[in-house]
């Protein structure tokens, strides 16, 4: 047992320290402890959606914009002071979105040991696998939005908060746990005495354990993963006339070879009280996927990913909602270079009818 979770903690370590530069730049270095690494995603979008243009809504609306198109950087001050920062313009020419660079992510990272690290900085919430998951490396086309109802406080830094995360593994990696205080609301008639939000979240890994900053959700065989857990969520005072919007959240992942190929699956359950949820949105939520990666016969090292995706809103006030995605991801060269299409049934509710959409993605990363 014990050479069990020494081998898990150092196959952690490597794959936290080494996974994110094998797609970056040469590494600019001072000394071995003094480095910088430069990076950029691009994934470049086409949606159309049912009912959505026409001068009676009554035909099928069709965009083309970039829905992430990020600088990043990642590097090394101290041997155990990390940072990584990337500035983004998210769905930049899509009707109606803002054109102008945001700062996405911030952290500066004290990593002290494998079982305590603390980061600062503008950081994805630790409520969730999905919700702390890197960008490039999705299951689907995009995260499960219809699912995800956190708020976005930094403008067009979607659900990022500025604040402090510690982190850790325990038991070689056995037990993830991540937990943080951010700024929350900052409107001082609704929060006037500055309360800080809490989020938290406990996972158990019974296969590879992952200790970097953002969550691998489709590794393509980098790891093998088998991890549930539970994640909460307070903001005080919300919004207008709520004490505090609470979610608690329960998630499981699975990313394991089978047969000629691998099998990668995930599902979350959600539940939002208080209306300081992204639209206003109480109730409950869930989502399931699967996809299975096999080797495309006519290219050494391309692969083919169909993917299925079930999404679920419950409102407390209001219609369901079931969207069932149907995709198909083509990997050139993994994460670096691939391409996504799918088509979702019930996508959304356009004046009071559910209609679909259909999505192509392609996304370059170095």
């Amino acid at each position: 047992m014990k050479k069990f979770f020494l081998g898990a903690l150092v196959s952690t370590l490597l794959f936290a320290l080494s996974s994110p530069a094998a797609a970056w730049g040469p590494r600019l270095e001072v000394d071995e402890d003094t480095w910088l690494q430069l990076g950029f995603l691009a994934q470049l979008q086409y949606e159309t959606v049912e009912n959505a243009a026409g001068t009676d809504n009554n035909k099928w609306s069709n965009e083309f914009f970039t829905r992430r198109a990020r600088i990043l950087a990642m590097g090394s001050v101290h041997e155990k002071v990390k940072f990584f920062f990337d500035t983004d313009v998210p769905n930049a020419g899509k009707t109606g979105s803002d054109n102008s660079l945001i700062w996405n992510d911030g952290i500066i990272d004290f990593q002290f040991m494998p079982e305590i690290n603390v980061s600062m900085g503008r950081i994805l919430p630790p409520f969730a696998l999905e919700t702390q998951a890197s960008a490039t490396t999705l299951l689907g086309i995009d995260y499960n939005l219809n699912s995800i109802k956190l708020p976005t406080p930094n403008d067009r830094s979607f659900w990022r908060d500025d604040g402090v995360e510690a982190r850790g593994l325990l038991a070689g990696g056995l037990i993830d746990y991540r937990v943080g205080v951010f700024k929350g609301q900052r409107d001082a008639a609704m929060n006037p005495d500055d309360e800080l939000r809490t989020t938290g979240m406990i996972m158990v890994n019974l296969g590879d354990a992952q200790g970097g900053w953002f969550y691998n959700m489709n590794s393509l065989g980098a790891i093998d993963a088998l991890s549930f857990g539970v994640g909460f969520d307070r903001i005080p005072h919300s919004a207008a006339g709520v004490s505090n919007g609470k979610a608690w959240s329960l998630f499981a992942l699975v990313d394991q070879g089978l047969g000629i190929g691998r099998l990668t699956g995930a599902a979350a359950y959600y539940d939002w009280d208080g209306d300081g949820w992204a639209g206003g949105f109480e109730g409950k939520t869930a989502s399931v996927q699967a996809g299975y990666l096999v080797p495309c016969m006519l290219l050494d090292g391309a692969h083919w990913q169909p993917v299925v995706r079930w999404q679920h809103q419950n409102p407390d006030v209001g219609p369901k909602l079931d969207t069932l995605n149907l995709g198909l991801n083509y990997y050139l060269r993994g994460h670096n270079v691939n391409f996504k299409v799918d088509y979702a049934v019930n996508d959304q509710i356009i004046a009071g009818e559910r209609v679909d959409a259909f999505r192509f993605q392609t996304q370059i990363y170095f």
